[in-house]
């Protein structure tokens, strides 16, 4: 059961994500503006309480603080450096604590520890369309981490949810109105890994100076398979998150994103199945 308190900490805590009546099409560029050299600090609180199978419960909250840099531009695209610089966790379960702390590496946990510091300090370039938000990896970059498997399985479970990547680090931090939308009108995007699917739906909400309110309403399923010292764990979840987030239209960048978060599902480990409920909150800002 401690592998699989640990598997949710890391899951869990490296989780989990928007007044006037005129048309977004005269609103801002439409695009992505960066200037050469540019850095923008990302700091997220992310809180859970989840429940396990046999009345177990389990309750995190985490804070971090990624770096993002502008590396080149292009006429359609930026390339930007996310490194993870700080990471808090605090963990209770069945009245079991477990800590992590970046700054302060001397008292973490040995098993957890090897997960986080592998991921810090350690950038990796991500190229995002200035066009559509869009982000992949930079499969040339230098600094482009090894397969997870590679360095230690469970860093795998650190994918789990879409949200802990890199990508969805940097594409994260700008948000894009389309042409011809205004107050009250919708749209939606899709993003598939190999272990998730998320449909988003944007509603643009309300029109200040240069500051858009939208709501963010998504659905994410994720499957996941690793393995953990010889042993094969499966993790299937579904999660519906509600949000808002606060972008700067001449730029498409994001101020501030408040999101919560309702997710179902189970480990499968050793052919038992493990069911889990959890509810999440976020809030990241962006300087």
């Amino acid at each position: 059961m401690k592998k699989i308190a640990i598997a949710l900490l890391c899951i869990l805590s490296t989780t989990v994500l928007f007044s006037q009546t005129e048309s977004a099409k005269s609103v801002g560029s439409g695009k992505i503006l960066l200037t050469n050299g540019q850095k923008i600090i990302v700091e997220s609180i992310i809180t859970i309480e989840a429940n396990l199978s046999m009345g177990m419960e389990l309750s995190s909250n985490s804070t971090s603080e990624n770096l993002l840099e502008l590396k080149k531009s292009t006429d359609k695209d930026y390339t930007i450096s996310s490194t993870l610089t700080k990471i808090k966790v605090n963990m209770n379960m069945m009245g079991q604590p477990t800590n992590y702390d970046s700054e302060k590496k001397e008292d973490n946990n040995p098993d957890i520890s090897k997960t986080f510091d592998e991921k810090l300090n350690k950038p990796v370039n991500i190229i995002i369309d200035n066009n559509t938000g869009q982000a992949v990896l930079d499969d040339k970059s230098p600094e482009k981490k090894k397969d997870a498997d590679e360095e230690n399985p469970m860093n795998g479970l650190l994918g789990m949810f879409a949200e802990s990547t890199d990508e969805a680090v940097v594409s994260g931090a700008f948000a894009l109105i389309p042409q011809g939308k205004g107050i009250g009108s919708s749209w939606s995007d899709t993003v598939k890994t190999k272990e998730s699917k998320t449909i988003r739906i944007y509603t643009l909400k309300s029109l200040t100076g240069n500051e858009a309110l939208i709501q963010l309403d998504a659905v994410t399923t994720s499957a996941n398979k690793l393995e953990l010292q010889g042993m094969e764990m499966e993790f299937k979840s579904d999660t519906k998150t509600t949000g808002e987030i606060f972008t700067d239209v001449t730029n498409g960048q994001v101020k501030k994103k408040n999101t919560k978060s309702d997710i179902t599902g189970s480990f499968q480990l050793m052919g038992q199945d493990v069911p889990i409920t959890a509810k999440a909150s976020s809030t990241s800002t962006y300087k």
